[in-house]
């Protein structure tokens, strides 16, 4: 997050950023703060992620590779259970494709 920015509006600068996408955030899905989400970096320093989970719309722009992003695209949940996918993102999808209004914390 940026300085005086709030988390939606992070959410969609780094979508933006990364995929070429403006999107709209919809709402608020989850956090998630799992165990077994620790970075740790040579020198030692250990750091837990707390990730904050949102559902968004597209609204504009052009789906693109970012020097963050590897690949891209929109995919059927068929197509993502073979996918390698990184940490814990599967959850989230899942979380996200349930439409619970109370946001989840895992």
């Amino acid at each position: 997050m940026d300085s005086g920015e709030s988390v939606a509006e992070a959410c969609e600068r780094e979508i933006l950023e990364e995929t070429g996408l403006s999107v709209r955030v919809k709402r608020f899905v989850g956090v998630y703060s799992h165990p077994d989400q620790l970075v740790i970096y040579a020198e030692g320093a250990k750091f837990q992620i707390i990730a904050l989970h949102f559902d968004a719309e597209v609204i504009g722009g052009e789906l693109g590779l970012s020097d963050e992003t590897s690949d891209c695209g929109f995919f059927t949940l068929d197509e993502i259970e073979n996918m390698d996918i990184m940490g814990r993102h599967k959850e989230r999808i899942l979380d996200t494709l349930a439409n619970q209004r109370e946001a989840f914390i895992r």
